[in-house]
C-alpha cells in the first residue's frame, strides 16, 4: 500500500472535510460490495459525518445482518440531493454501479472510486483500484489501519463477510496471503463468523435447493471451448419461491468441476436483462476481457468485467429453451 499512500491519505482528506457523502454499492449487490458499504457507513457515522447509503437494487435478506443494512436506499431521488463526496465501492465502472444517468456532477462533489477488478476504467476523482486485492472490502480495511481508525466488532463483521464471499470462502484464485492475513486479524478483532456463516453460508431455504436442481438438471458442456454452462429464467425463481439472490454462489459452486476450463451461469433478470456470471481455473484464459466483450453496447450489454478467473456481465434479451437448446432472445 506505500504506492498508493498519497491516494489513501489524499481520500482521507477529501472525507474528513466532506459534511455530506454518500456511499453507493453496485447493481445486484454482493457480500463484497455491502460488506465494504456498511464498513464505510460506520467510518463516517463515527466521524460524526451526514451520510447516505445506495444501491439501486435492493439487497438480498440474507444480508440483513450486516450493520447499517438497513439504512441502504433504492430510491434515485437521493442523487437529488447535495453530497461534497461520494464513494463508489467494487465498481468497474458507473454503469455498473447503476448511477451512470443519476449523477449530477453540479452537486456530487468529489467522486471516490474504490474497487479491485482489473476491468475498472479510473471513473473517478480520486481513484483507488488494488487489482491484487482480494475485494474492495480488504482495500476498505487496509484504508481503515493506514488512517489508525479503530475497528470494532460491527465493522470486521462487514468486512470479513466481504472478503469470505469474494474469495469462495477461501476457495478461489482471490485468496492470497494478504486476505489470509486480513480475515485472521478481523476474527481477533471480534468479526462474528459465526453469524456470516448462518447467514450467507448455511441458509439455503427448500426453494433455494429446488432452484439449485434446475439449474443442475441443465448443465451442459460445450466439448469443442471445454466450457460448462446452465441457464435460469424468472419462470425458475416465481415457481421456486425464491428471490433473485438464490441464485447467487451457483458459479463458484460448478467452478469445482472436474477437467472444465470455463463455467458460465447465465440468470434471468426483471426488465429483459441476463446476467452472466463467469468463472475459470484454467491460465489461459482472461474472464474479464470476455465480461467486457460480451456486456458492450455493440452485444446489447449493459455492462461487464471483473478479473482474470472471475467476472460477470449484463445484456438485453431473455432466455428462450427452443429445439433442444437454450437461446438469447432480444425482442
Amino acid at each position: 500500500m506505500l504506492e498508493h499512500a498519497s491516494i489513501i491519505y489524499k481520500i482521507k482528506e477529501e472525507l474528513g472535510q466532506a459534511r455530506r457523502v454518500l456511499v453507493v454499492a453496485h447493481q445486484h449487490p454482493d457480500g463484497d460490495g455491502l460488506g465494504a458499504l456498511s464498513a464505510l457507513g460506520l467510518y463516517l457515522k463515527a466521524q460524526s459525518k451526514e451520510y447516505r447509503l445506495f444501491c439501486v437494487d435492493q439487497p438480498g435478506e440474507a444480508y440483513n445482518f450486516l450493520p447499517l443494512n438497513h439504512e441502504i436506499t433504492t430510491n434515485p431521488e437521493v442523487f437529488k440531493d447535495s453530497f461534497d463526496a461520494i464513494i463508489v465501492v467494487d465498481s468497474g465502472d458507473l454503469k455498473y454501479a447503476g448511477i451512470e444517468q443519476y449523477l449530477n456532477k453540479s452537486n456530487c462533489g468529489v467522486l471516490i472510486n474504490i474497487d479491485h477488478h482489473v476491468s475498472n476504467n479510473q471513473f473517478g476523482d480520486v481513484n483507488l483500484v488494488l487489482t491484487g486485492a482480494s475485494s474492495a472490502s480488504e482495500i476498505v480495511y487496509q484504508l481503515f489501519r493506514a488512517w489508525q481508525f479503530p475497528i470494532n466488532k460491527e465493522v470486521a463483521t462487514a468486512l470479513l463477510n466481504g472478503i469470505i464471499f469474494d474469495t469462495g470462502v477461501f476457495s478461489n484464485s482471490a485468496t492470497t496471503l494478504s486476505a489470509l492475513e486480513t480475515a485472521s486479524h478481523l476474527l481477533n478483532l471480534g468479526a462474528r463468523a459465526g453469524e456470516i456463516n448462518a447467514n450467507t453460508l448455511r441458509n439455503k431455504s427448500l426453494g433455494m435447493l429446488k432452484l439449485w436442481g434446475r439449474a443442475f438438471e441443465r448443465l451442459d458442456f460445450n466439448q469443442q471451448y471445454n466450457w460448462a454452462f446452465t441457464v435460469l429464467t424468472q419462470a425458475d425463481f416465481a415457481e421456486c419461491g425464491v428471490a433473485g439472490e438464490a441464485g447467487d454462489g451457483l458459479t463458484n459452486f460448478f467452478n469445482e468441476l472436474a477437467g472444465v476450463k470455463v463455467v458460465l451461469v447465465l440468470i434471468e433478470l426483471p426488465d429483459c436483462l441476463i446476467k452472466g456470471s463467469l468463472r475459470a481455473t484454467s491460465e489461459d484464459v482472461d474472464l474479464s476481457e470476455i465480461a467486457k466483450r460480451w456486456g458492450s453496447p455493440k452485444f446489447g450489454g449493459a455492462g461487464g468485467g471483473g478479473h482474470k478467473k472471475a467476472a460477470g456481465f449484463t445484456i438485453a434479451g431473455r432466455l428462450l429453451y427452443n429445439e433442444g437448446r437454450w437461446q438469447i432472445i432480444n425482442n
